[in-house]
């Protein structure tokens, strides 16, 4: 049997005091980490979490916005005024258009005259006054012509212009190619206002409309061609001009949100929208018409929806893993 010393009871009555008192005494559990399921689309904060403190949303709001698509763009063709008289030539900007232009008149000319001709040997024939050799020579010049002219027309509107209507435009015209990304021709519609600022004269603009959206996008740069007709009243305007061609229409309630609110990754833009106390969920959304302050959306937000504005990089971290 041992023996304890006063000394030593006391100095072991005092250590298991102590560990009392720190079991009893001890501060309560850190919350536990935010949950992050569905693929990083759902973050779930327990109430409570030191997270949720670094996290600050706010109600889109609707405002007035411009949803306008800029492209660059050139004066391809001017129709001058002309003395009285004289017929209307068209001057382009590139020789080669030039040339192909005559050959489509050309052709046109030529598709003209054999289907005359045709229509002689036809009635030349019934009276018994051509072959039948006669009318197959006719007929084969007629379609080779037609074929001829089709190609030309081909060729011209592969580059943006319409024959028949180079034809229609009024003398003291220009006519604008703007190259549209192909991503945003579905915004823009014929006949819709642009405006046109030169680079040449750079304090003033001038209004056009677009007559003609291409109907080919170009393999290399990814862009459409669409038309713009311009008055050149004071001949200001000359074959070669580079300008840049704004297209939009103010939309009364658009949804606009501070650039504070997106995240983009991988070339793609999202937000989060708080769905319920201490949950955000992740949203894709399109932007347009950024500033340096603001976005304007075009889908992924509704109205009044609480979007996160303050501790996105922190939901970022957690939604994509970094």
């Amino acid at each position: 049997m041992k023996h304890w010393t006063p000394i030593t009871l006391a100095l072991l009555l005092s250590a298991a005091g102590c560990n009392e008192r720190q079991t009893s005494g001890s501060a309560p559990a850190e919350p536990g980490r935010a949950a992050v399921t569905d693929e990083g689309k759902t973050i779930a904060f327990p109430a409570g979490s030191p997270g949720l403190q670094q996290i600050g949303t706010s109600a889109v709001r609707l405002g007035k916005a411009t949803l306008s698509v800029v492209a660059p763009a050139r004066v391809v063709a001017s129709i001058p005024r002309l003395p009285a008289g004289r017929d209307t030539i068209i001057l382009f900007e590139s020789p080669d258009v030039t040339s192909l232009y005559s050959s489509y008149r050309q052709s046109r000319a030529n598709a003209e005259r054999s289907a005359r001709n045709l229509a002689r040997i036809r009635d030349m024939f019934d009276n018994q006054a051509a072959t039948g050799r006669d009318l197959n020579e006719a007929e084969n010049d007629a379609a080779a012509s037609r074929a001829s002219a089709a190609e030309m027309e081909g060729r011209l509107r592969a580059v943006g212009f319409n024959p028949d209507e180079l034809s229609k435009t009024p003398p003291g015209s220009v006519w604008v190619i703007a190259d549209v990304p192909e991503t945003e021709m579905n915004r823009l519609r014929r006949g819709e206002a642009a405006v046109i600022a030169f680079n040449s004269i750079p304090d003033e603009t001038f209004q056009g409309r677009a007559e003609a959206l291409g109907d080919i996008v170009d393999p290399v740069t990814r862009t459409v061609k669409v038309r713009i007709s311009v008055r050149n009243g004071g001949g200001k305007l000359l074959p070669g001009m580079f300008a840049r061609a704004t297209f939009g229409e103010e939309q009364p309630s658009a949804i606009i949100l501070p650039l504070t609110a997106v995240v983009t990754v991988e070339g793609r833009d999202h937000v989060f929208i708080e769905t319920a106390p201490g949950v955000f969920r992740r949203r894709d959304v399109t932007l347009v018409n950024s500033t340096r302050t603001d976005a304007v959306v075009l889908n992924g937000i509704r109205d009044s929806e609480q979007v996160v504005t303050r501790g996105t990089m922190l939901l970022k971290g957690l939604s994509f893993g970094y």
